[in-house]
C-alpha cells in the first residue's frame, strides 16, 4: 500500500508534463516544460520509502523553484493554453489530495514526506497564479472590472468535476471556506508556521431552514460574529477555496452549532466572543478563526456520534527562532514548550483527508499583491531566525495611531462592522488586544510597505510576473544595501552626539541619512 501511495502520488504530481505533447516547440523547448519532462521520466521507478518520497519531492520542488519568469515563456501561450494548464494543475492537486489518504503520518520520516507534499501543492498553486495573472494582464480590457468572490467563470474559477458547484449559492451547511486576506497580518498568519501556506482565514457556513446562507467567523477587530453570506463576499479576499466534509449530517450540525453558539453568546452577554490571540484551540473562552471550525466539528461529533471530531488531522507547529515574534502577537510559547505546542493554522484544512476540495477562486487583480507579501513575510521570518532580527515597536509612539492603522487595514468596512457589532471602530478596539500587539502590527505594516515598494520598482522592469526566486534575490540585496546605510547612520549619529556634548558646538554636525527600514527591523 505504501509503495502504491508513493508511486501514484509522484506520478500524479508530475503527470501534467504530458501536456508537452499538446504544445508547439516554442513552448515544449522551454526550461519550464523540460523540467516537467525530466520529472516525468524520473518518477517511473516509484519508491516504497517515505525517505525517498521526501528527498525526491524536495529535489523536484527545488528544480521548479529554480525556474525564473523568463524561462516559462508565457508570451508563447495562447489564452486557451493558459486556461488548460490552470485547470489541469487544479485537477492534479485534487488527485494529490485523493492519493494522500493512504499516507499515515506517524513519525518524523512521514512528517517530512507530508511537508514535501505541502511544498509541491503550494508550488503548483503559485504556477497557476502566474498563468492567471499573466492572462489577466494581457486581456485586462476583456476581463471584469471587479471580481466577486465565488462568482464568474474562466481561468480564475475552478470547480471539482465531482461536485455541482457554480457559485456561492451552491454552498452547504458545514462547508469550510479557506481564504486569504489582504493585510500584512494575513501574510504573517499564512507564513508563520513551520510549513508555509497561502491562506490566512477560515469561515464556517450554515444554511438555515429557509435556505439562507450565513457565516460564522472570528476577526481580530471585533471577535466572533455570525452574518449573512453577503458580508463575507464584501471582504473581497484575494483567494478562496471551498472544502466540504464527506459526512453531510456531521457537517450540517457543525455549521448549526457554531452559528447558534456565537449568536447565543452575543444575546446573553451583550458582546462577542473575544478573538483568541493565543491560538489555543483547546478552550472556547476566546476563539480565533480556525477554532470556529474546530469547535463546530468537535461538538457536532459529540452530539451525533458521542465522540469528539478532531479537526484537522495535521496541526501547525512553530520554529524556536520565532518565539519573540510569536510572544509579541500573543501566542504563549517559550523554549520549554515550543517543540510540543501546536495549533490549527488555517492552511492545514487543505491536507485533512476527510474534506474534499469543492472549488477554488482567485481575484486576478490581487495575485501580485499576495505573492509580494508572501515573499516579504517569508524573508522577514527567515531574517528573524537566521540573523536574529526583531521589530522595534518602540518607534511607534501612539496607541491612537496604532488603532487607526488597524481599522484602516481591515477588510471589513466601518459600516459593516457597526452593523454586526453595534460599535464605531474609532471608539472601541479589542479589549483583549494589548498595546504591544497593536504596535507590532503597525511596525510590521511599515516595514512590509517599504519592502513592497522595492519589489514594485523591480517588477516594473519586467514584462512577466517575477518568480519567488527573483523576489527573494531582490529582497536579500535590498536588505544588504539598507544595512550598510543603517550602520553608517548609527556611526554618524554617535559621532554627532559625542562632538556636540558640552556647552559649545565645536564640530559641524554630520548630515544623517536614515535607512529605509532598519530602524524598525534589525538585530
Amino acid at each position: 500500500m505504501k509503495k502504491l501511495f508513493i508511486l501514484t502520488l509522484l506520478t500524479s504530481v508530475y503527470s501534467c508534463s504530458s501536456f508537452t505533447n499538446r504544445y508547439p516547440a516554442s513552448i515544449s523547448d522551454s526550461k519550464f516544460v523540460k523540467v516537467f519532462t525530466e520529472i516525468e521520466d524520473a518518477v517511473k521507478e516509484g519508491t516504497d520509502s517515505p525517505v525517498v518520497c521526501h528527498q525526491k519531492l524536495d529535489e523536484l520542488y527545488l528544480k521548479l523553484y529554480d525556474i525564473d519568469s523568463k524561462q516559462i515563456a508565457m508570451e508563447n501561450f495562447t489564452d486557451a493554453q493558459f486556461e488548460s494548464f490552470v485547470q489541469s494543475s487544479f485537477e492534479l492537486r485534487l488527485e494529490i489530495k485523493e492519493k494522500m489518504k493512504a499516507l499515515k503520518v506517524s513519525d518524523e520520516t512521514t512528517k517530512r514526506c507530508l511537508t514535501s507534499v505541502k511544498n509541491i501543492v503550494r508550488a503548483l498553486r503559485y504556477l497557476e497564479d502566474y498563468f492567471v495573472e499573466y492572462s489577466y494582464t494581457r486581456n485586462k480590457e476583456a476581463m471584469p472590472k471587479e471580481f466577486v468572490t465565488l462568482e464568474g467563470h474562466g481561468i480564475f474559477f475552478q470547480s471539482n468535476p465531482e461536485f455541482n458547484f457554480n457559485s456561492h449559492e451552491d454552498l452547504k451547511s458545514g462547508d469550510v471556506i479557506l481564504s486569504r486576506g489582504n493585510a500584512y497580518s494575513s501574510a504573517a498568519i499564512a507564513r508563520i508556521g513551520d510549513d508555509d501556506t497561502q491562506f490566512s482565514h477560515l469561515t464556517l457556513v450554515y444554511k438555515d431552514e429557509k435556505n439562507k446562507l450565513h457565516t460564522s467567523e472570528a476577526h481580530i477587530e471585533i471577535g466572533n460574529v455570525v452574518a449573512p453570506f453577503e458580508i463575507h463576499i464584501d471582504e473581497k479576499n484575494a483567494r478562496t477555496v471551498v472544502f466540504r466534509n464527506k459526512d453531510e449530517v456531521l457537517a450540517h450540525e457543525a455549521g448549526k452549532y457554531m452559528y447558534n453558539h456565537i449568536k447565543d453568546y452575543k444575546a446573553k452577554k451583550k458582546k462577542n466572543i473575544p478573538y483568541d490571540f493565543t491560538m489555543d484551540y483547546h478552550s472556547d473562552d476566546e476563539i480565533f478563526c480556525s477554532e470556529v471550525i474546530y469547535h463546530g466539528y468537535l461538538n457536532a461529533g459529540k452530539k451525533i456520534y458521542g465522540v469528539p471530531y478532531d479537526v484537522p488531522e495535521h496541526k501547525t507547529t512553530f520554529s524556536p527562532g520565532l518565539i519573540n515574534f510569536l510572544n509579541g502577537i500573543g501566542i504563549k510559547v517559550n523554549d520549554k514548550n515550543i517543540k510540543t505546542f501546536n495549533t490549527f493554522g488555517p492552511g492545514e484544512i487543505q491536507f485533512d483527508s476527510r474534506f474534499d476540495i469543492i472549488a477554488e477562486w482567485r481575484n486576478p487583480q490581487k495575485l501580485k499583491d499576495t505573492r509580494f507579501k508572501d515573499a516579504i513575510l517569508t524573508k522577514i521570518f527567515e531574517w528573524m531566525e537566521r540573523d536574529k532580527y526583531e521589530f522595534k515597536s518602540s518607534f511607534i509612539s501612539s496607541v491612537g495611531n496604532s488603532f487607526a492603522w488597524l481599522m484602516r487595514k481591515t477588510g471589513w468596512s466601518r459600516a459593516v462592522v457597526k452593523a454586526l457589532s453595534g460599535v464605531e471602530l474609532e471608539e472601541k478596539f479589542p479589549t483583549n488586544m494589548g498595546v504591544k500587539q497593536m504596535n507590532l502590527f503597525v511596525v510590521l505594516d511599515k516595514v512590509g510597505e517599504t519592502l513592497y515598494k522595492k519589489l514594485e520598482e523591480e517588477q516594473a522592469k519586467s514584462k512577466q510576473p517575477l518568480s519567488f526566486k527573483e523576489l527573494f534575490t531582490i529582497l536579500e540585496e535590498y536588505k544588504a544595501q539598507d544595512l550598510k546605510v543603517y550602520e553608517k547612520y548609527r556611526k554618524d549619529r554617535r559621532e554627532n552626539l559625542r562632538n556636540n556634548h558640552g556647552k559649545e558646538r565645536r564640530f559641524k554636525r554630520i548630515k544623517l541619512v536614515k535607512p529605509d527600514f532598519h530602524l524598525y527591523f534589525s538585530k
